[in-house]
């Protein structure tokens, strides 16, 4: 498997053993409720740094394929009432993109409205944990992206409600479709910066921390606002 590292030259470290770990994925190599090797195992066996690993596995879990527990570890996500034949029909035109908006309306607005009343420490330790990456790859696109996608899912999950949440991850691999695009389009507008996306998302956080289930929602509706105002422009 390693061979790959070798010759693919084009792509990053991080894309490369992502690509590798879906394919093993997706072999059915690692069955789903599996648990994956720890970051340590996965630098040894790639020898790669732990770092790459870390936007590897991040980047899994934007597209849904594992999750982080509770008491540490990655796992493989179990499958859903045929999540990816929905996700096969998506496209990249400006139609379906506003579809999976509005369904991103629909389920958003709500989960940080009840996570800010349902929230527990954990979910407060994890998506503080997701904020402070994004600090931290503000100025990276490619990595912006795929922690964006990951703290929209971490909501859900501290929404409490577990339908909300599968649903979430079920159409994550098109909610990182809609982030990739507006974010594109913001950041070529010259209208906003990647900083000005930070810290909207960081006041989304802090009302979700805060407890206070009416700013969370007016946060996300105001977010959501803004990209579907993004995609708007590219019709």
């Amino acid at each position: 498997m390693n061979g790959s590292l070798i010759m693919n030259v084009y792509k990053k470290n991080y894309e490369i053993i992502t690509d590798e770990l879906r394919r093993i994925l997706e072999a059915g190599l690692i069955k789903p409720g599996e648990k994956l090797d720890t970051i340590d195992q996965l630098a040894a066996q790639y020898r790669v740094g732990r770092s790459t690993v870390r936007e590897a596995l991040s980047h899994l879990k934007a597209l849904g394929l594992v999750e982080s527990r509770q008491g540490g570890g990655t796992y493989v996500t179990k499958p859903g009432p045929q999540p990816q034949a929905v996700l096969d029909s998506l496209q990249t035109s400006n139609a379906e993109l506003a579809e999976v908006l509005q369904v991103r309306k629909v389920l958003e607005v709500g989960a940080a409205e009840l996570a800010a009343s349902h929230r527990t420490e954990d979910d407060i330790a994890e998506l503080g944990k997701i904020v402070e990456q994004m600090r931290n790859a503000v100025g990276n696109e490619e990595i912006s992206q795929i922690y964006e996608t990951n703290f929209h899912i971490a909501i859900a999950k501290a929404s409490g409600n577990k339908m909300l949440e599968t649903m979430m991850t079920h159409v994550s691999a098109a909610i990182y479709r809609t982030i990739q695009d507006s974010r594109k389009l913001w950041l070529y507008s010259a209208k906003d910066t990647a900083g000005q996306l930070f810290e909207e998302h960081r006041r989304l956080f802090e009302a979700i921390r805060d407890g206070d289930p009416k700013a969370a929602a007016a946060t996300m509706a105001k977010h959501l606002a803004q990209v579907e105002r993004a995609l708007q422009a590219a019709k």
